[in-house]
């Protein structure tokens, strides 16, 4: 084999096995398929919290939690992990557009545009991607009585958006403003040239037909945005002349280069392959007014990853390349809960509707393979791979509430905790299910009783529904007992739990400690890793294709009596690499390798 090795990692955020396979037995996954006929293949149990931080960091690391989850937006260092054991070997890896809680090793490395899960705008983005109307009113919002997601007042597990802004009248036109983060709003003049609507912004301007999309405009010289040079495009959705109606969709503009470590390089790729955009401007929600759009720009953002990685790795001298898309979870938190039957919102007339747009979402990505497939050298190994899959939700839990009930943790009269005050707490950047005994109000002879008291509230927990009672919480253990699911350490908590299938992290308005869902959606991350149903499921999955890959294996994975976890992707990328894998708790996916690397 040859010693210029290397690895193509295309991540997908909750790509769920069950469907892959249902699309590729349809034929509309024809580079999927391919990835199943002539490479290895295999499922992947997730880690608790079953979301993209925790397991692209162990899959990334080749180490279970208990060595290589720090928190979210808190990387791993010095534990002699997969990244820092190519640092060691010279071998030089790019993260782009990859979660914060993983960060190349070495000087050389590249990090680019990182995923931003922190409070505000990424440091990158300068303006958002957004809607510009001259009628708002045509968008209603009906006021929500559920808030899903961790932290608990989070709304990722809804995916939205509040990007709506108007555009208003002028003597001569309209004008819409861009609202960037830290500056003043940057005016974009617009004029109605007959069925076309021609718009000036800085020293560029576009004319544009209804669903056509306009080059990218630069933001350059005196019209930069914080003094950085960028790019902007937009997309006319709407125009009727005789009202005067437009609508407008003006894409994220960002300045990745200057947080990347390696400006010059991160120059190179947004001249070669264009501006890079992190998020798109509408959900990919088909109850959503211009939904389609989330699909051509989550294309361009992939088509743009895929020819990067092909840069990195053909041109300059990478051997790993790894990022994450997220449209494909995206349409599983809006559409899975309609289209699987055993959801509590299915209904067989909507089932087609929510399906075709996971599947679109699905035939995007298979089109990016196919651009992987093609371009990818004969040293390169292509992975295709998710960190989860995604169940319907059934119910809301209020963890707090419940530890509330056991006198175990002091809320406020909206449910909020006042953790000096609680001998139990939870932590934002550790996903939810771990539960700390605190330290400053419990003395040290007293912890091991208190994880007692928590492990009773998790354990007795159950809520009555139309077909029986049914337990809130799948799993729970004390922390001394936790090494068998991975976790260990001084970082983690004192109790660790998932909860059962349908089961989701949230509060409403009543204050329900648990409550049915009145709104569909689907979920991962609060959920035991093993939740499945006829239909889906939250494992993960990883195509191998390539060099140092067995073709055609499959392998067997069983919960009932042998699985292949998260944390074996990195060993076998350890192994494809050349590298050492002592200091990784993965265990090489022996039977997908060549024998020569055995």
């Amino acid at each position: 084999m040859s010693q210029k090795r290397k690895i193509l990692l295309l991540g997908v955020d909750g790509l769920i096995p069950e469907l892959v396979e249902r699309f590729c037995a349809e034929g509309v996954l024809p580079n999927i398929q391919r990835l199943r006929d002539e490479g290895g293949s295999t499922r992947l149990l997730p880690y608790i919290s079953t979301w993209g931080d925790t397991n692209f960091v162990t899959f990334l690391t080749g180490q279970a939690p208990g060595t290589s989850w720090v928190g979210q937006r808190l990387p791993p260092s010095g534990t002699g992990h997969l990244l820092e054991l190519m640092r060691d070997a010279g071998q030089r890896a790019a993260l782009v557009h990859f979660p914060e809680s993983l960060v190349p090793a070495g000087e050389r490395d590249l990090c680019f545009a990182p995923f931003w899960s922190g409070s505000g705008p990424a440091p990158m983005e300068l303006a958002p991607a957004c809607l510009h109307s001259t009628h708002l009113d045509r968008w209603t919002s009906t006021p929500s009585t559920e808030a899903l997601g961790w932290p608990p007042t989070g709304t990722l597990a809804h995916h939205q958006k509040h990007n709506r802004f108007a555009i208003e009248r002028t003597d001569d036109g309209f004008v819409a403003l861009i609202p960037a983060h830290r500056g003043e709003p940057v005016p974009v003049t617009l004029r109605l040239e007959g069925e076309r609507l021609r718009l000036e912004i800085a020293k560029a301007e576009a004319s544009l037909r209804v669903d056509e999309w306009s080059d990218w405009l630069p933001l350059t010289d005196e019209h930069a945005i914080e003094g950085k040079p960028a790019a902007v495009r937009f997309k006319l959705l709407d125009l009727d002349v005789a009202s005067g109606r437009i609508d407008l969709l003006q894409s994220q503009i960002t300045a990745p280069e200057g947080s990347s470590g390696r400006p010059g390089l991160a120059r190179r790729l947004i001249e070669r392959h264009g501006p890079f955009i992190s998020k798109w401007a509408v959900s990919a929600d088909p109850d959503t007014r211009y939904f389609e759009t989330s699909f051509e720009e989550g294309r361009y953002q992939l088509e743009w990853l895929v020819d990067s990685a092909l840069t990195l790795l053909n041109d300059e001298g990478f051997s790993l390349f790894a990022t994450v898309f997220r449209l494909n979870d995206e349409t599983h938190h809006t559409c899975l809960a309609q289209c699987d039957p055993e959801s509590k919102f299915y209904t067989a007339s909507d089932h087609e509707r929510y399906l075709e747009v996971i599947r679109r979402s699905y035939r995007i990505l298979d089109a990016a393979v196919g651009r992987a497939l093609a371009g990818c050298d004969d040293d390169t190994t292509l992975v295709l791979a998710s960190d989860h899959g995604d169940v319907p939700n059934s119910h809301l839990c209020d963890i707090h509430r419940r530890l509330a009930e056991f006198d175990l943790c002091t809320i406020d009269g909206e449910g909020k905790p006042d953790v000096a005050a609680s001998q139990a707490l939870l932590k934002h950047e550790r996903g939810g299910l771990e539960i700390f005994v605190n330290r400053d109000l419990v003395p040290a002879a007293e912890i091991e009783r208190v994880q007692t008291r928590i492990l009773k509230a998790l354990t007795t927990w159950y809520v009555d529904t139309d077909t029986g009672e049914r337990n809130v919480v799948a799993l729970a253990l004390k922390k001394q007992d936790a090494s068998p699911l991975g976790y260990w350490g001084e970082r983690m908590g004192d109790v660790l739990f998932a909860y059962a299938p349908g089961f989701v992290w949230g509060t409403n308005q009543r204050g329900d400690t648990v409550a049915e869902l009145v709104t569909p959606g689907a979920n991962h991350g609060p959920q035991v890793p093993t939740a499945s149903t006829g239909f889906a499921s939250n494992h993960g999955v990883a195509f191998f294709h390539g060099t140092g890959i067995r073709p055609g294996v499959e392998l067997a994975f069983d919960t009932a009596r042998g699985i292949q976890r998260m944390d074996s992707a990195g060993a076998t990328f350890a192994r494809l690499l050349g590298l050492s894998t002592d200091s990784l708790e993965g265990k090489v996916l022996e039977g997908l390798v060549e024998s020569e690397l055995r």
